[in-house]
């Protein structure tokens, strides 16, 4: 992974000024704007798995790109229904001690035991959120590779390429984050709160290089097998 490449690709753009101020003009666009975005950060990912040179694109077909982002999220909105299964229940165990009717031993036993019940469903609901970041680059490359929401949703494919490119995956996770982090914590010492949206563009098209890449990658050794 060139990640050198994916910092510095859209400034090799003799047009990239004008198309992240389009990407931020965009942005402001409530709802329309971020799937919008989404959509255009997979065309990134196209353009880097076919090996462009400038891979770039114009900010055009923003309803292509609105309905790619659209896509894209009904595809991710699938993983994370588990987040909210094991969430629910959270209501119903903070409900227990109510049930003890004022008797104070049973009140501290069914407080407890809520206690013990929230924790244990709070470590499994941030271990499967671990796993949704790591999987949601795979579903990204997966829906830039076919455009169908149907291929994001073959578990057993998905599971399979997270296994095969772990190490990548992480690494650009981690790398997004730590961008992140050090463009805000610049940002924060700045009085024009509107910077956050170009920089949120910018984290969008970099993190769609990486992940470009680690597609292409995956694409090689698939041929050469």
């Amino acid at each position: 992974m060139d990640i050198g490449k994916a910092l510095g690709f859209v400034f090799e753009d003799e047009d990239w000024v004008t198309k992240m101020l389009l990407g931020t003009v965009i942005l402001l666009i409530p709802i329309f704007g971020g799937f919008a975005l989404m959509g255009y950060t997979i065309v990134v990912m196209r353009s880097v798995m076919a090996d462009e040179p400038r891979p770039l694109p114009e900010w055009k077909d923003l309803g292509n790109y609105f309905m790619d982002g659209l896509k894209f999220w009904v595809a991710t909105l699938v993983y994370a229904l588990p987040i909210f299964v094991i969430m629910c229940p959270f209501v119903v165990i903070w409900l227990l001690p109510a049930l003890a009717g004022g008797e104070e031993d049973l009140t501290a036993i069914l407080a407890g035991i809520s206690g013990v019940l929230s924790v244990g469903l709070g470590c499994l609901a941030s271990l499967y959120g671990i796993l949704l970041g790591l999987l949601m680059p795979v579903v990204q490359i997966r829906y830039a590779e076919t455009g169908d929401i149907g291929a994001c949703l073959r578990f057993g494919e998905m599971f399979r390429f997270l296994s095969a490119n772990l190490g990548s995956i992480i690494v650009s996770q981690l790398v997004v984050w730590f961008a992140g982090m050090v463009l805000m914590s610049v940002v924060g010492g700045v009085s024009l709160g509107l910077l956050v949206l170009p920089i949120g563009v910018w984290l969008n098209v970099f993190s769609g290089h990486l992940y470009g890449q680690i597609g292409r990658q995956a694409q090689v050794r698939t041929a050469s097998v």
